[in-house]
């Protein structure tokens, strides 16, 4: 695997941020799909992540660190409060809760505003891989599947063919 998934994006640094602060998280999205054998592009960072406000203030402050800053005009401990998210995804119709870099690298660490039905089990289930010479947790493969096909962006049904012929 190339040290960068495409021209400009490389997550080594934010996945090295995250691993040192201990925040509880999973790759999801397209990284998760490469991590998993498919040959594609990314350009950005998807993560579930343990939504208590401890994990989120270490996920927030590691991100910081590192030159990040969210686009939420929100607190992101409201990710912890379930009435919070139901207003945020109801009203709002937000999906994640987004970073951006203030570099001219711009990239974008988003993070899933609806949880995993169990991100625990998910947690002690995941995979992980070694890439850029970090490890790396990622979401199990039936359970990135199963997000994929829920999301059914043309991306997405392209993802779970390739996953597919990987199984195959």
């Amino acid at each position: 695997m190339g040290r960068e998934t495409r021209e400009g994006f490389d997550p080594t640094d934010i996945l090295a941020a995250l691993n040192k602060a201990h925040v509880r998280y999973l790759v999801i999205g397209g990284l998760a799909v490469i991590l998993h054998g498919v040959n594609r592009h990314t350009w950005d960072l998807d993560v579930s992540v343990e939504l208590t406000v401890k994990n989120l203030k270490a996920l927030e402050r590691a991100l910081k660190r590192i030159g990040f800053e969210r686009r939420v005009p929100a607190p992101i401990e409201g990710l912890a409060d379930p009435a919070t998210r139901r207003l945020w995804t109801n009203q709002r119709n937000m999906k994640v809760y987004s970073f951006h870099e203030r570099s001219a690298k711009s990239r974008v660490v988003d993070v899933m505003v609806k949880p995993l039905a169990d991100f625990n089990d998910a947690y002690r289930r995941r995979v992980i891989k070694q890439a850029w010479g970090v490890s790396i947790p990622v979401v199990p493969l039936n359970i990135l599947k199963q997000l994929k096909k829920a999301a059914g962006r043309p991306q997405d049904v392209f993802d779970l063919g390739a996953l597919k012929q990987l199984e195959d």
